[in-house]
């Protein structure tokens, strides 16, 4: 298969972000509200928000948690088939175009990684872009693609100048029917491109940032395990959406302040990648500001993998990332080692070990970060809804 490895499969996930005309709260599309508890009624400084799902308390990977739109690569992302249809849409053009998607060097192991030969026809740049478009058409709803016909923005400036997403729209009936073959058959997300002459909008989509899901803090593996790349799309409007009701049971789209603030009042619902990512986004309350960063930003760096390492000290844990000064320069993917410790403890750590980006637990849970790298922004973990005490972030 192509995306799948001994220890951990791959997947894709996508931040999809609205522009929102009125600095309004909360506003959900369909399925009901964000159950955190104690809405806030302040407006939001920002003026976009992001698409927020609800995962199923049957899920197999985090239940009742908030997460991006996303899920696990299959073959048909990485099918042959995929080249010809973007033939139509120019072979010449859609060549170059194509060849943007790998132009700033090698990627992080899933995507430069050799894989069989069925399944190099065509870059894993484009795959799991194909991937986290599909995987949000079906648990939203929202189709991020263009007419064959359209090649609006994809103008000698590309890729110097930022575009925004083309969400295509659909009749209920179309959207349901089709939504419902896909999920029982991925294969379905090209017959169904063919028949409507569209194509997935790959081009709007930017590399935004790479998670390995950590072993556990015995060092043994997690039951499930995901390499996952994460990309962020922008979108000059609100699209219907309405969650599958199956994998996802509520859908909202929401600033990031507010997510952030009544995660914290409520005290869970989302995983540490979601609050790492969101924290990054809280540096940007203008659209526009943001979307020139995540182009511009993927026009030069590619992202890095960040799979979080263990390490105990006197009084806690700490789950390190890459920048961090203690993440070790061959991290232990499989388990093979014990986990690391250090006579050190919580207190003392920022100033033994200064360079930090970390989430630490000993007492109290919060995250810190001096060091981003790979051209990104450091995560806004001393933003109003996240500070509880000087210099720390509490989760």
């Amino acid at each position: 298969m192509a995306a799948v490895l001994q220890h951990w499969r791959e997947a894709a996930t996508l931040i999809l972000v609205a522009k929102s005309d009125k600095l309004v709260p909360n506003a959900t599309s369909g399925g009901g509200a964000l159950h955190l508890e104690g809405v806030n009624a302040e407006p939001s400084q920002y003026n976009y928000k992001m698409l927020m799902l609800k995962r199923s308390t049957k899920s197999k990977f985090m239940p009742n948690m908030y997460v991006f739109p996303g899920g696990i690569a299959e073959d048909a992302d990485f099918s042959a088939e995929w080249l010809d249809l973007y033939r139509k849409f120019g072979e010449s053009e859609s060549g170059e175009l194509l060849r943007q998607l790998t132009a700033v060097g090698p990627g992080p192991p899933m995507f430069s990684r050799t894989r069989s030969p069925e399944f190099e026809q065509i870059p894993s740049e484009l795959a799991f872009r194909i991937c986290a478009i599909r995987e949000t058409f079906e648990e939203s709803g929202v189709l991020i693609a263009r007419s064959i016909e359209d090649k609006s923005g994809l103008n000698p400036d590309f890729p110097k100048k930022p575009i925004c997403g083309q969400c295509l729209p659909l009749k209920s009936p179309v959207t349901e029917e089709w939504r419902a073959r896909v999920d029982k058959n991925p294969d379905e997300f090209i017959n169904m491109c063919r028949t409507l002459e569209v194509i997935p909008d790959v081009w709007a989509l930017s590399e935004w940032a790479n998670w390995l899901t950590p072993l556990t803090l015995s060092n043994k593996a997690a039951p499930r395990r995901y390499d996952t790349a994460f990309f962020i799309c922008v979108v000059d409007h609100i699209p219907d959406a309405m969650q599958d009701n199956n994998e996802t049971v509520h859908l909202q789209w929401v600033a990031p302040d507010t997510v952030l603030s009544e995660f914290t009042r409520a005290g869970g619902g989302l995983a540490p990648p979601q609050v790492y990512e969101i924290c990054r986004l809280l540096h940007f309350p203008k659209l526009g500001d943001l979307n020139r960063f995540a182009w511009e930003r993927a026009s030069t760096h590619r992202v890095k993998e960040y799979f979080p390492v263990v390490v105990g000290c006197e009084d806690g844990v700490m789950a390190v990332y890459p920048g961090d000064e203690l993440y070790p320069d061959k991290p232990d993917r499989e388990g093979e080692r014990p986990v690391r410790t250090i006579e050190c403890s919580v207190a003392d750590l920022p100033e033994k070990f200064p360079v930090m980006n970390r989430m630490i637990v000993g007492g109290e849970q919060y995250w810190v970060s001096t060091s981003a790298g790979d051209g990104h922004v450091i995560p806004d973990f001393q933003h109003e809804v996240m500070t509880s005490k000087p210099s720390r972030s509490k989760l």
